[in-house]
C-alpha cells in the first residue's frame, strides 16, 4: 500500500498548494481553466501527449487527471486523461520489451513459479486485476507485461477497462474541486476513501493469486 499512502500524499499536497495559492494569489479553478482552455484546439491533445510521456519523465500523472477534471469537468476530462493513460500503457509496454529485465532487476522483482503460470495463461486478467488493485504501480506493470510477452491486444484491452474507475476517480476530484460545493467535494472524497479501503482489503488476496511475494510488489507513479 506504500504507493497508494503516495498518491493520497500527492492529491493532499496538491489540494493544499492549491488552497494555498488560491488565498495568496486568487488562484482557484476558474483561472486554471482558463489558463488551460487558452491553448485552444490544442488543449486535450497536450493533456494526452503529457500523459503519454509519463513513464519517461517524472511527473505525477495524478496532477494531470485533476487538472483534467478541473478544466473539462468528469466528461470529456475522463475521455482526454483515459486516452492518454492507454498511450502511455502502451509506450511502458514497449519500454518494457527492451528494458523489462534490467527495470525488474531495479525493483527486485521475485519471479515465483505462481506468477510466471499467471502470466502465462492468464495474461488479460493479470493486467486487469492488477489495474483495479494496483498492487504493482502502473508504470512498472507496463514495463512487466511487455517484458512477459503478455499479448499486446490483451494487455492493452485489459489496461483500458482496468484504468476506468481509477481514472474517474481522480478527474471527479478534479471536477468537485472547480464546482466548490462542499457538499459534492465531501460525496466524492468519501467515494475515494471507501475504493482505498475496498482495494485494501482486496490487496493480500489478489497478492496470493497473481503469485506476488509479500512485500515484493514495487510502486511506480501513473
Amino acid at each position: 500500500m506504500k504507493r497508494k499512502l503516495r498518491t493520497a500524499v500527492v492529491v493532499l499536497l496538491f489540494v493544499c498548494l492549491f488552497l494555498w495559492v488560491n488565498s495568496r494569489w486568487q488562484i482557484g479553478p476558474s483561472e486554471i481553466k482558463e489558463f488551460v482552455i487558452s491553448f485552444g484546439w490544442a488543449a486535450p491533445f497536450l493533456f494526452i501527449l503529457l500523459y503519454i510521456l509519463t513513464p519517461f519523465v517524472f511527473f505525477p500523472a495524478s496532477i494531470l487527471s485533476l487538472s483534467a477534471g478541473i478544466t473539462y469537468g468528469v466528461w470529456p476530462g475522463v475521455l482526454f486523461i483515459w486516452l492518454g493513460a492507454t498511450g502511455a500503457a502502451a509506450a511502458g509496454y514497449l519500454v518494457g520489451k527492451v528494458l523489462g529485465e534490467r527495470l525488474a532487476s531495479l525493483r527486485h522483482i521475485e519471479l515465483t513459479a505462481r506468477l510466471q503460470i499467471i502470466v502465462r495463461k492468464q495474461g488479460f486478467l493479470f493486467v486487469l486485476v492488477l489495474r483495479l488493485v494496483p498492487l504493482i504501480g502502473f508504470g512498472m506493470l507496463s514495463y512487466l507485461s511487455g517484458w512477459f510477452n503478455i499479448r499486446f491486444r490483451s494487455y492493452l484491452s485489459a489496461t483500458m477497462i482496468g484504468i476506468i474507475p481509477g481514472t474517474f476517480m481522480y478527474v471527479t476530484v478534479g471536477a468537485s474541486l472547480l464546482s466548490g460545493d462542499p457538499v459534492l467535494m465531501g460525496m466524492v472524497a468519501g467515494s475515494a476513501l471507501i475504493l482505498m479501503i475496498v482495494i485494501y482489503f482486496l490487496r493480500n488476496k489478489v497478492r496470493r493469486w497473481a503469485g506476488l511475494p509479500d512485500g515484493k510488489e514495487r510502486d511506480e507513479d501513473a
